[in-house]
């Protein structure tokens, strides 16, 4: 069973308690809630965050923003609705990193682990845990060790989870052009050819990129060609009327590979 099921197609920054359909008592927010999928919509498309804040944890936002806004790469990116069962993503952290933020938001949040390389719990001098909240975690790592990370959550509902990082390796930007066109927007065209410009961050060889789902399946490569003029990237892609984000892998100059996630979730225009 898949761990996320898509939900409505993923484009403001936050979600909030008062944005949302009370379905039964306050005491019982969010898991009793109808949550408006607009605000999903919003957060995804835009690259925003899905905070599932109860109103009495909202004076405590202002750290979870600070601390989002401080990590801009984003490593790993997926949103939902969380099917029942434990589940793990794992998620590479290369050398370049200086601190990793891990944001799970469940609205029925059950489990919610971040797991070291070396397997044990991500505790300690160097982590910053921010846990008091009914259906976030959000934990800081300074100066993470590299390798691969593991998330381990439980749950059901609307859910999204994020690892950002600062690095000064990542995507700056990502825009798209039908094939006939040099007029270049945030948007792809569905059912036609587009030119896909990817500019990096950040000195990187090896660069591939693939487009992906907004639950990480793997939608088509994207094979790349160099354009010299403003040192982007080049390829061509056909999308459908789904949502889709852009992945990037590669190596720093040291040989070390990395991970990078556009993270808007993109909606072609018809």
């Amino acid at each position: 069973m898949k761990p996320f099921a898509a939900a409505a197609v993923l484009v403001v920054p936050i979600l909030i308690g008062a944005q949302q359909q009370a379905a039964g008592p306050r005491g019982n927010w969010p898991c009793g809630a109808r949550i408006d999928p607009s605000y999903f919509q919003v957060a995804e498309g835009s690259g925003g965050h899905l905070l599932l804040l109860a109103p009495e944890e909202i004076a405590d936002s202002a750290t979870l923003l600070t601390a989002l806004g401080g990590h801009p790469q984003t490593l790993l990116r997926l949103a939902g609705s969380l099917t029942p069962g434990l589940h793990e993503f794992q998620v590479p952290v290369d050398p370049s990193v200086e601190s990793v933020l891990f944001s799970i938001s469940v609205q029925c949040l059950q489990v919610s682990d971040i797991v070291r390389p070396s397997g044990e719990a991500a505790s300690g001098d160097d982590v910053v845990d921010l846990s008091n909240f009914r259906a976030e975690r959000m934990v800081i790592v300074k100066r993470p060790e590299a390798g691969m990370w593991t998330l381990r959550l439980s749950g059901s509902g609307v859910s999204g989870v994020v690892v950002q990082a600062r690095s000064p390796i990542g995507i700056a930007d990502v825009q798209f052009a039908s094939a006939r066109s040099t007029n270049f927007t945030a948007f792809p065209r569905a059912g036609v050819e587009n030119v896909v410009k990817i500019r990096m961050r950040g000195r990187a060889l090896e660069i591939r990129a693939s487009i992906v789902s907004g639950v990480l399946l793997p939608v088509a490569p994207l094979p790349l060609e160099r354009d010299e003029t403003d040192e982007s990237y080049l390829s061509r892609f056909t999308p459908g009327s789904e949502g889709v984000r852009v992945l990037v892998v590669g190596r720093d100059y040291d040989g070390v590979a990395f991970q990078r996630m556009y993270a808007p979730l993109i909606t072609p225009m018809r």
